[in-house]
Formats: structure tokens, C-alpha cells, sequence
């Protein structure tokens, strides 16, 4: 049976996933990067990633830097990017390329709190021309320096989070979630093997997280430095 303080943690995520923002990576190749955007999506709430990868034989996930994220955002590895854009858009999403244009806006002006896709392009060629036709904004991050542009993996962590505040602000995080939503994590995160009950998640937790049952320990031993003085 699930800890109180893990059934609390649990609850609290199925209520507070934002399944209508979409993330795609379009030609992204880089192992590192794929992680490190799995790991931004599961903290701020993100529940899809949307991957291309710009090589037949891709890279596995690399699991030091993505965290175990990969069990709690569901990731597909797609042939082809643009019908999935295209289908999305059918649904009442709207594509927003991070593509740097005469017409691309800020990524802090858009109003990330209705159904969008956010893409990501290639580290080193951006998104293709078939994504910024079919995209609706085109948005950038402002640079105050020399660099032109952010890695991708901290780019999406920093626009994870503008979308994370404006639908704090907006009362998204606090609200109940839909039954499917509840169903369908409930089945893709595989619940049912940790005794969890499905009716009992049907409702967000009340009060805070409950104390850990036993002191957490991530397994790493704690090196003693010497006091001034002492040898080493």
C-alpha cells in the first residue's frame, strides 16, 4: 500500500496536470537535451512530449539526467511531426514555433492559459520549414547578452514555467481534474501495481504533504571535510 505522503504527492499531480499544452521536439537529437525536457515538463505540470528525432536509431533516454520523469510524461517517438501538428490543430490547439521572425513575439505575451503545442526545433538548424507553416505564433526568449539563443533544454524550462505561472495565476493548478484526465493517468502511470484506488483519487488531497515516515536518503555517502588544521 502507498505511503500517505506518496498517495498525497500522487493525487496532487493527477489534479494538477495540464494535459491541454502539448510539447514537440522537432529534429531534436541530443540525449541530454530529450531528458532534461522530460524533467522540466513533469515539474511544471506537462504531461505530453511530442519527440522527432532527426535520426532513424535515437538515443535512449538518459535516466542521470531525466530523473525517472519519463514514467509520469507520456513520450511519443514520431515518424513525421507536421501531421501531428495538423491533428492538434483539428483538436483547438494552437502551434507555437520557437522560431526567431520578423513577426515572432515574446513568449511572455502569449496567453499560454488556452491549448497550445509548443515546438522546439534542432539544436543547431531550429524548426523546419514545415513546422513555421503551420504554427500560429512564432515566439522568442529576449537576449540581454552576447548569446543568440538558450540551450534548448533550459529554453523549454524557462517557457515550462511562464506557462506554469500564468495558469497558477489563472487557478489551473487548484482545480479538480476531469474524470478521463483522472482515468487515463490512473492507467498510464500504472497505478494499479502500487494498490492505489482509483475512487479515492477522484477528489484533490486536502491539507499539506504529510511528513516522510523515515529520514530520505538517496543513497550517495556523505563525505566529512577536515576542520582547519586537521590532516586529510
Amino acid at each position: 500500500m502507498p505511503t500517505a505522503r506518496r498517495f498525497y504527492r500522487i493525487a496532487k499531480a493527477i489534479h494538477q496536470r495540464q494535459l491541454d499544452i502539448v510539447v514537440a521536439l522537432d529534429g531534436v537529437h541530443d540525449q541530454h537535451n530529450l531528458s532534461a525536457v522530460l524533467r522540466s515538463a513533469d515539474a511544471t505540470g506537462l504531461g505530453r512530449v511530442l519527440w522527432y528525432p532527426d535520426i532513424k536509431k535515437p538515443e535512449k533516454l538518459n535516466p542521470e539526467v531525466s530523473k525517472g520523469s519519463e514514467r509520469w510524461v507520456a513520450l511519443e517517438t514520431v515518424d513525421a511531426l507536421t501531421p501531428h501538428l495538423l491533428d492538434l490543430k483539428k483538436q483547438g490547439y494552437k502551434i507555437a514555433a520557437t522560431h526567431m521572425a520578423r513577426e515572432a513575439v515574446d513568449y511572455r505575451t502569449v496567453d499560454w492559459t488556452t491549448p497550445w503545442v509548443v515546438v522546439f526545433g534542432n539544436e543547431q538548424r531550429g524548426c523546419s520549414e514545415a513546422t513555421i507553416e503551420v504554427a500560429d505564433a512564432n515566439i522568442f526568449l529576449p537576449m540581454m547578452g552576447f548569446v543568440q539563443s538558450l540551450n534548448i533544454s533550459v529554453a523549454a524550462a524557462v517557457t515550462f514555467y511562464e506557462i506554469q505561472r500564468q495558469r497558477e495565476n489563472a487557478g489551473m493548478y487548484s482545480r479538480c481534474a476531469s474524470e478521463k484526465q483522472i482515468r487515463d493517468l490512473y492507467s498510464q502511470w500504472q497505478l494499479v501495481d502500487e494498490q492505489f484506488s482509483l475512487d479515492q483519487l477522484m477528489t484533490p488531497p486536502d491539507g499539506g504533504l504529510p511528513e516522510m515516515d523515515h529520514p530520505h536518503s538517496d543513497g550517495r555517502s556523505v563525505r566529512k571535510f577536515p576542520e582547519v588544521g586537521e590532516q586529510d
